[in-house]
């Protein structure tokens, strides 16, 4: 009778995990139907061009794979070059191009693999994102979150060959591990962040909030292991540095090469930043996008700071890990694509699932998303992501 009913409750127990995240699977698919259609669409019209010939838009989904895509696929076949002064691939973390290297050794096209990967990443990133949201807020909350982050204006990146979705499930599911103290797994997952991208460094921040929180109740054997999850992603990003000194003689090389792109990070860069996008307004309205967004970033840290959420540790470090996602791209001279970095700013959901509460609110505020999804995916070919 008991070996009968084991098999039954595992059944029930899978169902039921299925039906509660059955929104996520949902939004998922329609927020990437959403982004792939309209890829398609600019395929079988030919427009628009913006900075890609015919030629590159022949493929049905080639606008996801252009722009910095293009530079992880040289990655994944190739290796590194350095040229210094000039545009190179080692402005371009590693991880997610192995793994695009390992789904496309299946079989399946380059450009295939890398849209199958991101998008399945993306799956699982919003899975574990709500998890995540969990631990913290109420249920409705987080599934709230998760479902904007799904439809979020700018996440048609998360679709294009680019490591944004690696990463956003990387930082969910380290803090994830962390808060059940699982800080073997945490170390693991940190690193890899850190080697998809370099915000990835910033979940020292997170961690060791989790950790200093934790640490009367561990263990000495679990403090020890504490202590590394929080180092493990600047160690990675260390890694890196070291391995670009050994196999191309300069460990700086993956920020000189910013230069190339007009990125140089210094003392006044916020400064650089906000002069440009002003004196730059009548010659580049792009710049607009970016700052608009970074405005928005921010607004959205503010309302999940005022937040009644059951941070993990103390509420600033993830404020401030918030931040820094956000604003310290600026003091690289420019705003250019902080309408993309600031995706990996976990607080942001949160924050939007908070002020959409009210269920006229969160209905229009869907709305608008998946129309700015649409209309921000038709301009991938005008303008980088």
């Amino acid at each position: 009778m008991s070996q009968a009913v084991e098999p039954a409750t595992r059944t029930l127990g899978w169902s039921s995990w299925l039906a509660e995240r059955r929104p996520i699977f949902i939004w998922w698919v329609g927020a990437r139907a959403l982004v792939l259609g309209t890829a398609f669409v600019i395929h079988a019209i030919g427009r628009p061009y913006g900075y890609y010939s015919h030629a590159v838009l022949a493929k049905p989904f080639a606008a996801l794979a252009v722009w910095d895509g293009i530079w992880y696929r040289r990655v994944a076949v190739h290796g590194y070059l350095f040229v210094p002064g000039h545009q190179s691939d080692t402005a371009f973390f590693p991880l997610y191009p192995v793994l695009l290297r390992i789904v496309h050794l299946t079989g399946l096209p380059l450009d295939a693999a890398g849209l199958l990967l991101s998008n399945l990443l993306l799956l699982a990133a919003l899975l574990v994102l709500y998890e995540l949201g969990l631990a913290l807020l109420p249920a409705a909350d987080a599934r709230r979150a998760v479902i904007f982050a799904a439809v979020f204006p700018t996440s048609y990146v998360f679709s294009m060959i680019y490591p944004e979705s690696l990463v956003l499930g990387c930082m969910a599911l380290a803090t994830l591990l962390a808060v059940r103290d699982r800080w073997l797994g945490c170390s693991l997952v940190a690193a890899a962040a850190a080697l998809a991208r370099p915000e990835g460094a910033l979940l020292v921040l997170p961690l060791a909030a989790i950790a200093v929180d934790r640490w009367r109740t561990l263990s000495p054997e679990a403090r020890g292991r504490a202590v590394a999850a929080v180092l493990a992603a600047p160690a990675a990003l260390l890694s890196f540095m070291l391995y670009l000194g050994w196999a191309v003689n300069d460990p700086f090389a993956w920020n000189e090469t910013q230069q190339a792109w007009g990125r140089s990070f210094n003392a006044t860069g916020l400064f650089l930043s906000i002069r440009r996008l002003f004196t730059g307004l009548g010659k580049n309205h792009w710049g607009l996008r970016d700052a608009l967004f970074c405005v928005l970033f921010l607004v959205l840290l503010a309302v999940a700071a005022r937040a009644k959420i059951a941070w993990p540790g103390r509420r600033w470090p993830w404020i401030v890990f918030g931040l820094a996602i956000v604003l310290l791209p600026l003091a690289s001279g420019s705003m250019e694509s902080d309408a993309r970095f600031g995706l990996l700013a976990l607080p942001i959901y949160w924050g939007l699932a908070v002020a959409a509460r009210r269920r006229w609110l969160e209905r229009g505020l869907l709305v608008l998303s998946a129309v700015l999804l649409i209309g921000a995916t038709a301009t991938i070919p005008l303008i980088f992501p």
